[in-house]
C-alpha cells in the first residue's frame, strides 16, 4: 500500500509539472497567433480533442465583443483552430472551459439539443470542451469527423 501511494504521488507531481509548463507556453502561442484577445493561462486544458491519439491543448480567451476558444493541434508551432462566440447574450467575464467526455450518442444529443451535430462520433478516448458563462446555454465543442475541424452544439 505504501508503494502505491508513492507511485500515485509521483504521477501527480509529473502531471502538475507538465500542466504548469504547458499553461504559459499555450498562452504565448495563443498570443502569437490570435491577437486582440486576453488569453487565460489558468484555463488551459490538455487532452486528445481531435481523436488523433495525441496530446493537444485548448485555451480560453475573451474580449469585450466575444469569447474565444483556441485548440492547438498537433503542436504549439502551428496556428490553432479558433472558435468565436459573440458576447451578445454571453458574459465574457464569467466564461469558463472544462473537459467533457465525448461519449454521448447522437440520439442522446438529439434529446438534449433537438438534433445531433454533423460529424459527431461518440468516443471513449477523445475529449470535448464545454464552454459556459452563467448567462446562456453551454457550448459543447467537438471534433467534426466529416469536415475534419472543430464545431459546437448548444444545450
Amino acid at each position: 500500500m505504501h508503494f502505491s501511494q508513492k507511485s500515485c504521488l509521483a504521477v501527480c507531481l509529473v502531471l502538475l509539472v507538465n500542466t504548469a509548463w504547458a499553461n504559459p507556453a499555450v498562452k504565448k502561442a495563443a498570443d502569437q497567433f490570435v491577437g486582440g484577445v486576453a488569453w487565460q493561462a489558468q484555463s488551459v486544458l490538455t487532452a486528445d480533442f481531435s481523436c488523433a491519439g495525441k496530446t493537444e491543448h485548448a485555451i480560453l480567451g475573451t474580449s469585450d465583443k466575444e469569447i474565444v476558444v483556441a485548440i492547438f493541434t498537433p503542436d504549439l508551432k502551428r496556428a490553432p483552430e479558433v472558435l468565436r462566440f459573440e458576447a451578445g447574450g454571453r458574459k465574457p467575464d464569467a466564461a469558463k472551459i472544462r473537459l467533457e467526455d465525448s461519449s454521448l450518442t447522437p440520439a442522446e444529443i438529439t434529446s438534449l439539443a433537438g438534433s445531433a451535430p454533423t460529424g459527431y462520433k461518440p468516443s471513449k478516448t477523445c475529449k470535448g470542451v464545454r464552454l459556459s458563462d452563467d448567462a446562456s446555454d453551454a457550448a459543447h465543442i467537438y471534433w467534426d469527423h466529416d469536415s475534419k475541424k472543430f464545431d459546437s452544439w448548444a444545450q
